[in-house]
C-alpha cells in the first residue's frame, strides 16, 4: 500500500464546490479579453458592468465533465512521455526568480542568460527534475523577450518536456514557431507536443488578457495547459484557509471552463500555488505549514473533478542553504506528495521564489528522490520467499551475506547521494564534510559530462530571427 494524505473530508470538499460555484455563478469575475467573454456569453453565460462574467452551473459541469484524468507530456530524444494523472508523482523546476545566489562566491547577483544556460543545462542532467519550467530570468535581455530566450535555452539544452511561460500572445505565437522548428512542422508538434504553457491567473477573480489569450492559443492548437491560481490569504483572498481553496477553486474552473469552451479536447492541468502573507513583515511565505496544507487541499479538490493536478513544492523562504532551508524544502514536498499531486514544482528556488541556486537544485533533487522512495510504499511480499529466508538464516545469524539482499536491496532502500550517512569520526575531520560541499561537488561533476542534445544545426540563427521578427 503507497501512503497518503488528506485534509479534507467528503463534505468539505462538496463544500467548497459549492462554495465556488457560487462565486462563479453570482459573484463573477472580470475578463480583460473581448475574445473570451464572446466565447463564454455564447455557451450561456451573461456580463455585467461591461466585463464581470456570470457562468452558468452547467457550463461548470461541462467543463468538468469534458476532462480527462490522465494526460501524456513528451519528451525529445526517445524519453518516454510523463503520464499526468492519477498517482504518479513527477518533480519539476518553475520560474520567475530573477536573482542567482553564487554559493561558491557567496553573493547574490541578478541572473543572466548565461545563468538561464547553466541551470538548463543542470536540469537536464539531474534526476529529477522530471520536467523544466526555467526557473531563473534572463535580465541581461530585454524585458520583451526574456521569456523567450528562456524558451530558446530549454530547446537547445534539454530533451525533457519544457513548460514555457509566455509574456503575451505574440511571444507565445513565437515560442509555438521555434517548437514547429524543432518539431519539424506544425503537425509533427501537434502529434507529440514536447512542450506545454503555463497559464498564471490573478487573484481575486480577475482574469489578464494575456492569460485569456494564452488559454484560447493553447486549446486551440492542444498543447497541454497548466493552469495555476495563486491567491494569498489575508491578501489576495480572505485569510481563511478554505476561503482562499474556493477562490482559487474558482478561479481554475473558470479557466478551464474557457480552455474546454474553445476545444473539448484541450488537455489541462488543475494546479495552485495558494499561499500566504506573513503577517509580521508583508511578504508572501511558501515555506510555512500552511502553504503545505493549501497543496493537500487543493489536490484534493482537482482529483474531486477528476483532473491531472499540479502546483507549488519543494519551497523554501530562506535566503541561505541552511536548516531551514531542508526543512521547507522537504514539507513542502512531502506533503503535496503525499496527497497524490502529479506535478510539484518549486526546485532550486529560495528566498521565497525571488532567487535560484544551483546547490539547491541539487539539494532539492535529493529531497525530491527521498520523497518519492516514501511514496513508493512498502511491498508486502506474500509468497514463502521471506519467512524461507527467516528460517535459513535462524537467530542470532546475520542477512548482509545472502543472495536474497543481494538481489532486492536496490530496490528496496534508497540510495543517498550527497546526504550523509557517515560515523563520528572522533575529531573534526567530520566537520570539513557537510551536504552543502557535497551538492557543490555533485553539481560540478554532473556539469562536466553535459552533451549537447542534437539539434538541428543553424537551430541558434533560426531561433534569434524567429525571436527578433
Amino acid at each position: 500500500m503507497k501512503p497518503s494524505i488528506k485534509i479534507l473530508d467528503n463534505d468539505e470538499i462538496k463544500y467548497i464546490d459549492r462554495l465556488s460555484r457560487d462565486i462563479l455563478t453570482n459573484v463573477g469575475f472580470i475578463c480583460e479579453d473581448e475574445e473570451a467573454i464572446s466565447i463564454f456569453v455564447d455557451a450561456g453565460a451573461t456580463v455585467k458592468e461591461k466585463n464581470k462574467v456570470i457562468l452558468t452551473d452547467k457550463m461548470i459541469s461541462d467543463a468538468i465533465a469534458a476532462s480527462v484524468p490522465m494526460i501524456e507530456l513528451h519528451g525529445r530524444c526517445g524519453r518516454k512521455p510523463l503520464l499526468v494523472g492519477e498517482d504518479n508523482l513527477y518533480f519539476g523546476t518553475t520560474g520567475f526568480a530573477t536573482n542567482y545566489l553564487d554559493f561558491e562566491k557567496g553573493e547574490y547577483r541578478p541572473s543572466t542568460s548565461a545563468d538561464v544556460i547553466d541551470v538548463m543545462k543542470l536540469c537536464d542532467l539531474l534526476d529529477p527534475p522530471d520536467y523544466i519550467l526555467p526557473s531563473v530570468g534572463a535580465t541581461d535581455v530585454e524585458p520583451d523577450y526574456a521569456d523567450l530566450y528562456e524558451f530558446k535555452a530549454g530547446m537547445l539544452y534539454t530533451s525533457k518536456h519544457i513548460e514555457a511561460q509566455a509574456k503575451d500572445l505574440v511571444n507565445a505565437k513565437k515560442i509555438i514557431k521555434m517548437a514547429e522548428y524543432i518539431a519539424g512542422g506544425e503537425e509533427n508538434l501537434k502529434k507529440t507536443p514536447f512542450f506545454s504553457f503555463l497559464v498564471t491567473l490573478t487573484s481575486p477573480l480577475h482574469h489578464r488578457g494575456d492569460s485569456m489569450q494564452l488559454i484560447i492559443e493553447s486549446a486551440r492548437y492542444g498543447i497541454p495547459l497548466f493552469i495555476e491560481s495563486g491567491p494569498m490569504a489575508g491578501a489576495t483572498s480572505p485569510v481563511t484557509l478554505s476561503e482562499t481553496i474556493a477562490i482559487a477553486n474558482a478561479e481554475l474552473l473558470s479557466a478551464i471552463v474557457l480552455a474546454k469552451l474553445v476545444k473539448e479536447s484541450a488537455p489541462v492541468i488543475y494546479a495552485s500555488w495558494a499561499r500566504v502573507i506573513n503577517m509580521k513583515n508583508g511578504n508572501v511565505s511558501v515555506g510555512c505549514p500552511e502553504f503545505g496544507m493549501l497543496r493537500i487541499a487543493t489536490t484534493q479538490m482537482g482529483k474531486y473533478y477528476n483532473l491531472p493536478t499540479g502546483g507549488g513544492a519543494n519551497l523554501s523562504d530562506s535566503l541561505e542553504l541552511d536548516h531551514q532551508l531542508g526543512v521547507e524544502q522537504c514539507a513542502t514536498s512531502l506533503l503535496p506528495a503525499l496527497s497524490g499531486i502529479n506535478m510539484a514544482q518549486g526546485m532550486g528556488l529560495l528566498a521565497g521564489m525571488n532567487a535560484v541556486s544551483s546547490e539547491a537544485l541539487v539539494l532539492a533533487s535529493e529531497v525530491a528522490n527521498y520523497i518519492k522512495r516514501i511514496k513508493s510504499g512498502i511491498n508486502v511480499n506474500m509468497s514463502s520467499e521471506g519467512i524461507d529466508l527467516i528460517k535459513e538464516v535462524g537467530p542470532r545469524g546475520d542477512f548482509i551475506s545472502t543472495d536474497h539482499t543481494l538481489n532486492h536491496f536496490r530496490k528496496e532502500l534508497w540510495t543517498r547521494s550527497i546526504f550523509d550517512c557517515s560515523a563520528v569520526k572522533g575529531n573534526k575531520a567530520h566537520l570539513d564534510t557537510n551536504v552543502i560541499k557535497n551538492a557543490t561537488e555533485k553539481k560540478n561533476k554532473v556539469m562536466s559530462k553535459y552533451k549537447q542534445i542534437e539539434v538541428p544545426a543553424d537551430s541558434e540563427s533560426a531561433f534569434e530571427k524567429i525571436i527578433r521578427e
